[in-house]
């Protein structure tokens, strides 16, 4: 759900999977589920140059880097 001024959004989750780059897949990914008190999270939009470092695919980034 977008918030009024656009620059964020409310987010309901049940459960949300949380990975780190550079393990192996075995190790690399943790799933946490929600409880009655962490459903809904506010995410405020961030600069597309912030997120250039999540991106690995190289059309996508150069995508990114000329917007």
């Amino acid at each position: 759900m977008a918030m009024k001024d656009d620059k964020s959004a409310l987010i309901r989750l049940e459960r949300i999977r949380i990975w780190e780059r550079n393990k192996p897949d075995d190790d690399a990914s943790n799933d946490l589920v929600a409880g009655a008190d962490d459903k809904i999270f506010r995410v405020d939009r961030a600069d597309l140059h912030e997120c250039s470092g999540l991106v690995a695919d190289r059309e996508e980034l150069a995508a990114l880097r000329h917007k």
